[in-house]
């Protein structure tokens, strides 16, 4: 393993720098909001189309990589990626900042098609759940980097700072990246992308992102959701019935990987289990800014359990994983969530410290619940599909949180509508604010508990 492990290190630094970014623009989100006097409507606009042009090129992503060499793919997202933060750092106006996330969303969308799929093809299954358990500590690291370094560059530098930093690491990033020691099967046939498959999975996910969060942001409008969603599913079947029948050795997606129970399963607890805990990573620093009264600093301290448990309990999982097999970390894991997101609902009558608490089980929920059910899922397939599996269970997530963000956010302007208008013109009672977040956690705990029944049902494992 040893041999090895500088490719190892070369994949986890670009996850790392990613989850850096990720974790100090959540911390930041409140600080934007003020400074470019924008709503909670718009806010959560940054974030969302971040992650929507992201799921939205995964599928094609592992594709090309699969055909070009991973590797080469992952550090040309990765450029992207840095260029694009660069330049959002200096936007002086809320289009440009969403233009350019959105551009790095396309380098981000390299990046996380290939890196656990790189990991996956470098170690043997007897050491593939120490391997992933690694690689979520050190997403766990930049988790507990990223909100300590964020607060303080926001408090001392304005937000303008993370951008920066992020910018600097992405370089290092690059660097690193030359290191990975990986190898492509030779392909015997020539470019044949699927570039009909690549349009119907970007229509189908971009819709129903799209209309699933405009509905909320638009005031309820209806109309979003009587478009969107038909469009949504029509593409889905379409894509569904093209790639069962695409006899191309380069089609996006192996359909019949559903009709492997794990892998099924696998998967549907993923996706719930992201929907229902993104809200936590979106709503608690306005929480704790606006309804308790931190500033960024603090509140980069008051999340810091959460990911040092999830750094410290992810290798751990992983191994027991490997040992006596990913059924009871799964549902230990699981359990750990579905505590972290019941604990928001009794904010009104917690102190702050609360959200340490509900950090810290969060933290160990996703360590031991990511790892052994990520083990759990490529277990069940072969090595050929790993690549398009990757970007799966990558498209799974980004959906996941982005459906989240915009459900609890529809929750909280419902039970505080003046928050959709401009926030520099408005103050809150604290009491009425922090009534309302709490109260949106209501739908992730009824998802948590639903996870957790079914990975109970999900004994089996092959």
């Amino acid at each position: 393993m040893l041999d090895i492990f500088p490719s190892l290190f070369g994949i986890a630094f670009g996850q790392f720098v990613e989850v850096v970014d990720n974790t100090m623009l959540n911390i930041a989100l409140p600080t934007i909001s003020n400074d470019l006097k924008i709503s909670l409507s718009l806010t959560q606009w940054i974030p969302i189309t971040f992650v929507l042009v992201t799921s939205s090129f995964l599928l094609p992503s592992a594709k090309i990589a699969d055909l070009y060499g991973r590797k080469k793919i992952y550090i040309v997202g990765l450029f992207i990626f840095g260029i694009a933060v660069f330049i959002t750092g200096k936007s002086e106006i809320f289009q440009m900042l969403i233009l350019f996330k959105a551009i790095q969303g396309i380098g981000s969308a390299a990046i996380q098609s290939n890196g656990m799929a790189m990991i996956i093809q470098l170690f043997e299954s007897k050491d593939r759940g120490k391997a992933l358990g690694i690689f979520m500590s050190v997403i766990g690291i930049g988790s507990i980097t990223g909100p300590i370094i964020g607060g303080s560059i926001i408090d001392n530098y304005g937000w303008r700072g993370i951008f920066n930093l992020v910018t600097i690491l992405s370089i290092g990033a690059i660097i690193f990246a030359s290191m990975i020691n990986i190898k492509n099967k030779q392909q015997d046939n020539k470019f044949d992308f699927d570039m009909i498959g690549s349009i119907l999975s970007i229509i189908t996910i971009s819709s129903l992102i799209v209309s699933i969060s405009m509905y909320s942001s638009s005031g309820w409008n209806i109309y979003w959701i009587l478009i969107g969603i038909p469009v949504s599913i029509s593409s889905l079947i379409i894509f569904i019935l093209y790639e069962n029948n695409n006899n191309s050795n380069n089609k996006l997606i192996q359909i019949n990987l559903f009709k492997n129970t794990s892998f099924k399963f696998g998967s549907f607890v993923r996706f719930t289990s992201f929907i229902s805990n993104s809200p936590i990573y979106f709503l608690t620093p306005f929480l704790l800014i606006n309804g308790y009264g931190l500033n960024s600093s603090q509140t980069g301290l008051y999340i810091l359990p959460g990911p040092v448990m999830m750094a410290s309990s992810g290798p751990f999982a992983g191994k027991i994983a490997d040992k006596i097999g990913s059924y009871y970390p799964r549902v230990i894991g699981a359990t750990s969530l579905l505590i972290s997101v019941s604990l928001f609902i009794f904010a009104n009558n917690l102190s702050k410290e609360f959200v340490m608490i509900a950090y810290a089980f969060q933290g160990l929920g996703m360590g031991i619940f990511g790892s052994a059910n990520t083990s759990y899922i490529f277990s069940s397939i072969k090595e050929k599909d790993f690549g398009s599996v990757n970007a799966l269970l990558t498209l799974i997530r980004t959906s996941g949180n982005i459906i989240g963000i915009s459900l609890s956010t529809a929750f909280v302007l419902l039970l505080l509508p003046e928050f959709s208008n401009d926030v520099s013109n408005i103050n809150f009672e604290s009491s009425s604010y922090i009534s309302a977040i709490s109260k949106s956690f209501i739908l992730p705990v009824a998802l948590s508990i639903i996870t957790l029944l079914l990975t109970l049902k999900s004994k089996n494992e092959k």
